[in-house]
């Protein structure tokens, strides 16, 4: 049996967190408030963001920016598997970001997407050491 992706019978609804009647649409709508925003802190601990440590799914984390442009690495954690694929797709371009002069500083907030509201932020969790310390990636949209 081979399935098919592109059938014309079904089609996929999208309701983007940009949309006033989405649940999301309230914490998205601070985000973006300047002084109103919260911090990336109380972000993370907002239970669909779940970037304080690594506890299900895969973890990624960038090899090389340390050395190569003296910025801690960058870690995304409990990724979905099935997401894997988009997951090293965005790492890949954090860090050519990173590679070309870019700094990814804790409670930075990105737009990835002119068309859409694609916002990733940003948590400097430290380690043990310098070496340990991470950069955090918290989809926000």
């Amino acid at each position: 049996m081979s399935t098919r992706i592109d059938d014309p019978r079904v089609q996929v609804a999208v309701e983007l967190p940009s949309e006033p009647t989405s649940p999301g649409y309230q914490e998205l709508a601070g985000i973006g408030s300047g002084a109103a925003r919260p911090g990336i802190d109380e972000m993370s601990s907002w239970p669909w963001l779940d970037q304080d440590g690594h506890r299900r799914g895969t973890r990624l984390q960038t090899v090389g920016l340390r050395v190569y442009a003296a910025h801690p690495e960058i870690e995304l954690d409990n990724l979905p598997t099935m997401f894997v694929e988009a997951g090293v797709r965005l790492m890949k371009e954090l860090a050519g970001y990173v590679l070309a002069g870019g700094q990814l500083e804790h409670d930075d907030i990105m737009q990835m997407r002119d068309s859409l509201p694609c916002l990733v932020g940003f948590r400097r969790v430290p380690g043990k050491t310098a070496d340990d310390e991470v950069v955090r990636v918290l989809f926000l949209s």
